[in-house]
């Protein structure tokens, strides 16, 4: 995972890309992270584009961490997700939780449009 803060929109948003798998082994490493993301902001865009595969525990620390950023005012959307990743999360029925977009500049792009921070 790397993470960076992007101020392209006048806002302060947090980058995250997600790279290779989130599972069972490494799960609780996003939750870990993510406190220390929120300590910088509360808005967040998570990047798909080199997330290989999620199981159901990265899938339920991808919502923990979306949960988290609701409940300090924030948000968290998604962007690129592969055809394998976004199946988990139809299947699940997650893709009702999360704002998804096809890029991560669109993602990006819907904070100016629709935050009110």
């Amino acid at each position: 995972m790397t993470f960076h803060i992007d101020t392209s929109t006048g806002k302060k948003l947090g980058i995250a890309a997600l790279i290779g798998r989130i599972d069972s082994k490494n799960s609780s490493e996003l939750i870990t992270s993510f406190a220390l993301w929120q300590q910088q902001t509360s808005l967040f865009v998570f990047d798909c584009a080199m997330l290989d595969f999620i199981d159901s525990s990265g899938l339920g620390a991808i919502v923990s961490c979306l949960r988290k950023a609701i409940e300090h005012n924030g948000d968290l959307k998604l962007a690129n997700l592969s055809p394998k990743v976004s199946m988990v999360f139809e299947i699940t029925k997650a893709k009702k939780l999360f704002s998804m977009f096809p890029d991560t500049g669109s993602a990006i792009q819907s904070f100016e449009i629709n935050s009110t921070e």
